[in-house]
């Protein structure tokens, strides 16, 4: 997935909320690489993976309430909100 899918599909679930994306690409040297894929929506949490795809679909599952199928975490806990 590009860069601009993945911001497609994250400004689509956002629905007019706060939402970022994070790309990080590292260099060890030797050939090898690694990459970050983060998305945010504001009161839902920021969620990390290797790929686009597994990170939006941990913020989807977290947002209907179902629990992540991965073994990667949220960086940080959903906001409580306003009653």
């Amino acid at each position: 997935m590009k860069i601009a899918e993945a911001k497609q599909a994250v400004m689509d679930i956002a629905k007019g909320e706060y939402h970022s994306l994070e790309y990080k690409l590292d260099d060890h040297g030797s050939g090898r690489v690694s990459q970050k894929c983060k998305v945010y929506i504001h009161g839902h949490g920021s969620f990390e993976a290797t790929h686009w795809e597994s990170a939006i679909l941990q913020l989807k599952e977290a947002m209907t309430g179902r629990p992540a199928i991965s073994e990667d975490v949220p960086l940080s806990k959903p906001r409580p909100t306003d009653s």
